[in-house]
């Protein structure tokens, strides 16, 4: 029993090290449900780069859908991540920001189901894209 909670506790500190690493200026807001913690590492990334989506405290092989869309250049995108919780009932998913993304703000929406078209949406995260460094 302790040690899904360890594993758990060393993840998050993993996540605040990389956000402070990354120069997170805002402290990422976890979406919690009554037994689920969801979290971007950092609410601010630039574009070209990539961010994670860190979840926990999900039943072993859950099926999640994690999705965000954005504004390119010249069109809306979206991409969307499935993955199950691992043994541990945790997620990670990353996604890459492609350098084209119009900065601005956006958000993650996490959902939960047995399928694409029977899930449920349990959470939603800001994010702010800012463009690429010169």
């Amino acid at each position: 029993m302790k040690k899904p909670i360890v594993l758990c506790a060393i993840a998050l500190m993993a996540l605040l090290v990389v956000a402070l690493a990354v120069g997170c200026r805002e402290q990422p807001q976890p979406a919690t449900t009554p037994s689920l913690t969801i979290m971007v590492e950092s609410n601010i990334v630039e574009a070209g780069s990539s961010f994670m989506v860190s979840g926990l405290n999900f039943k072993p092989n859950q099926k999640v859908w994690v999705d965000f869309k954005y504004q390119a250049s010249d069109s809306n995108v979206g991409i969307q991540a499935y993955c199950e919780a691992d043994e541990n009932g945790s997620i990670y998913p990353i996604f890459e920001v492609p350098d084209d993304v119009v900065p601005g703000e956006y958000k993650v929406e996490v959902y939960m189901g047995k399928n694409l078209n029977d899930r449920e949406l349990i959470a939603t995260l800001p994010i702010h894209i800012q463009a690429k460094a010169k």
